[in-house]
């Protein structure tokens, strides 16, 4: 499904006043450049961050051509929520990286488009940074919005990296030169749905956002392994993102009585939808997909509490892992603001890693020597956690993710779980 009702999300999304600020289209920096982070001292960052930022051997200043990494995303428009904090992500790895001595002794260096979460302008926005010179490309977190861009790429023989929910965006839905960092929105639900059970539930209500495929497969796939797991449902309803009123799907789970709520959505018109639950009186457990992730949308919902997502980190210093605690404190102190969200930089970091990690091995960066060594990643060990691709299989399907509970408004890491299964229904 692609991404419909555009229009009516981009309005609602007074915090990209804050993240947007000083982005712009067709922009290019290097380590110490214009878009967000800066480097700071101690820039390895040890444990999860691993070898892949430590691919610089000497520390000398790194000299010739520079390495070009290409972000072409919504750096405007509601995508930009998700867009920009990857930028940051990828700007502080950079940093990193090239302050000791850059990988085969060269620069690595971002240039920009901003395709304005605009479905018109994807493609032309990513053929774009080709145009610049990127050797390598950052699509947009989303399998809507990021696929065309991947897609471009791709057809230039160009490596296409991202982070997207809907399962189709990596080797099976796109093709062999697109890299999905995200665990994907399979995972998602089937975990959330262990979860569920792990906690003695026995009749969840599944709201399931149609505005995005991320969205619907996080529902599809909670409803599937939910009755994998022997479980039947108390109901179900759908849900458009943009709605301002979720009087039917209120009615239709005060009519089910359930014991927990899974809302499949995100923010905003997802958190219009928990406010909404709440106010009308189901104070049952609400579960949520990883797109809530963070506090940017929390003023929407004042007071949330019992409320649980899974995610790739924790920005509050409580992740348990260090090398993470880290990476947070620092980009806020290179952006100069709190850090919105964890997944997205997490991943841009990620992606710089994975690349200076390949090419360093590759001793190239031609594509295919790139593309052969990222897919003999297993367990790599990027700050997202330990990474595996194939030749064959581009998602990191099994890598753990974090589950954190909201209460009063702030979000707490619970447990760490990795799925169980995925009933051989993921594309790996």
């Amino acid at each position: 499904m692609r991404l419909t009702r555009t229009a009516r999300l981009l309005a609602p999304l007074a915090v990209l006043a804050l993240l947007a600020a000083g982005c712009s289209s067709g922009s290019e920096t290097a380590s110490g450049g214009s878009t967000g982070a800066s480097s700071a001292p101690g820039t390895g960052t040890s444990s999860a961050a691993g070898s892949s930022a430590d691919t610089g051997s000497s520390g000398a200043a790194p000299t010739g051509d520079p390495i070009v990494i290409g972000q072409t995303a919504g750096l405007t428009g509601f995508m930009s929520v998700f867009d920009i904090p990857v930028q940051q992500g990828m700007q502080l790895a950079i940093d990193d990286i090239n302050a000791k001595g850059g990988v085969l002794g060269r620069p690595l260096k971002m240039i920009t488009t901003n395709n304005e979460t605009d479905t018109s302008k994807i493609q032309t926005a990513a053929q774009d940074i080709i145009d610049q010179g990127a050797n390598f490309v950052v699509t947009s977190c989303d399998f809507d919005i990021g696929g065309p861009a991947a897609r471009v790429a791709n057809d230039a023989n160009i490596i296409a990296m991202g982070c997207a929910g809907g399962p189709l965006y990596g080797y099976d839905g796109i093709g062999p030169l697109t890299y999905n960092f995200y665990q994907g929105s399979p995972t998602e639900g089937a975990m959330l749905a262990e979860y569920a059970k792990s906690k003695g539930y026995t009749k969840p209500f599944v709201i399931t956002d149609q505005t995005l495929e991320y969205t619907q497969v996080v529902g599809d796939f909670f409803k599937k392994r939910w009755a994998d797991l022997g479980g039947t449902l108390a109901g179900e309803a759908t849900y458009q993102n943009g709605d301002e009123s979720a009087a039917a799907q209120i009615s239709a789970a005060q009519q089910a009585n359930p014991d927990v709520i899974l809302v499949a959505s995100y923010p905003p018109g997802g958190a219009t939808l928990l406010r909404q639950l709440r106010a009308a009186g189901l104070t049952q457990p609400l579960l949520g997909a990883a797109a809530f992730d963070g506090t940017y949308w929390i003023d929407a919902v004042p007071g949330l509490s019992d409320f649980t997502i899974p995610s790739a980190g924790a920005t509050n210093g409580d992740d348990p892992d260090a090398a993470r605690n880290d990476f947070f404190a620092r980009l806020q102190q290179a952006t100069g603001e709190p850090v919105a969200s964890a997944n997205y930089p997490l991943e841009g970091y990620s992606y710089v890693q994975a690349l200076a990690t390949a090419i360093e091995r590759a001793g190239s960066t031609e594509t295919e020597a790139v593309a052969a060594e990222l897919n003999k990643f297993t367990d790599e060990n990027v700050i997202l956690g330990p990474t595996t691709f194939t030749d064959t299989c581009h998602i990191p399907s099994q890598r753990p993710m974090l589950i954190k509970t909201y209460t009063d408004g702030k979000p707490q890491v619970v447990e760490t779980r990795t799925v169980e299964s995925l009933m051989g229904q993921a594309p790996c």
